[in-house]
């Protein structure tokens, strides 16, 4: 069988699984929203949600942050205009309302930079403002040993306690892939969990403050280990329910 696209592919084996899913019998998928505001990696998402035992569903408009255990906020691109994505759908404030409602939330790569207040990136823009934090440019002195954009697998050190996210995941699996030109520096005053990796300075790479979750890397890239973290995330966002 040959297949004209990627989307045609992913959305058969979609169909394929959930035929499948009752005669394995696998427990209950966790309902789990994935912000879709054209900036993220949607579709491979999807995949790694769905094998980590989430249902997920597209929110493109507020109402579909409804109904739901968790949401999840992607994204690949720039701040600016993902920042402003979000306002003029109404989606930013319906966020904003979910997570200090208690609603799970997980932001990834930029969704990560975007629960933040601003970036460097987009000085004119603001962001969430859910983390008293502040995204800023890469800028190793030695460009040969550290590239921008910081693009490949990189490893994570905990800061105090083991994240919530990453348990159950061994120490030397801690590695997971990134792809950013921007990052968030660490806060040792912060009330929050915190995990950071190295990139000729110390940046983060996981952050945990109640249920507002972010991580700089992406764990739909990240093999087992990544799955492990997503099915961390829906353990949270069941024991949230």
């Amino acid at each position: 069988m040959i297949f004209q696209s990627t989307s045609e592919l992913y959305a058969i084996l979609w169909q394929l699984f959930w035929a499948i899913r009752p005669i394995i019998n696998l427990k209950s998928p966790v309902p789990v929203g994935i912000v879709d505001y054209g900036a993220g990696n949607i579709a491979s998402l999807e995949m790694a949600l769905i094998a980590a035992g989430g249902a997920p569903k597209l929110a493109r408009e507020p109402s579909d942050l409804s109904s739901l255990a968790a949401v999840i906020l992607p994204g690949v691109g720039h701040f600016g205009p993902a920042s402003a994505a979000l306002r003029d759908s109404g989606l930013a404030q319906e966020l904003c309302r979910c997570a200090i409602a208690g609603l799970p939330l997980l932001g990834i790569c930029l969704g990560f930079q975007l629960l933040a207040t601003t970036s460097e990136e987009a000085p004119g823009a603001s962001g969430l403002g859910l983390l008293p934090l502040s995204s800023q440019r890469l800028r190793p002195r030695n460009t040969i040993l550290h590239k921008v954009p910081h693009l490949g697998w990189n490893t994570l050190h905990a800061v105090n306690v083991c994240p919530r996210l990453l348990h159950g995941i061994a120490f030397e699996k801690r590695r997971f892939y990134f792809a950013n030109s921007y990052a968030i520096a660490p806060d040792p005053q912060m009330l929050a969990t915190q995990a950071t990796y190295c990139h000729e300075h110390t940046w983060l790479a996981l952050l945990e403050r109640g249920t507002i979750c972010g991580v700089q890397f992406h764990p739909e890239k990240s093999r087992s280990q990544g799955l492990q973290l997503l099915r961390n995330f829906l353990a949270l966002a069941l024991e949230c329910g």
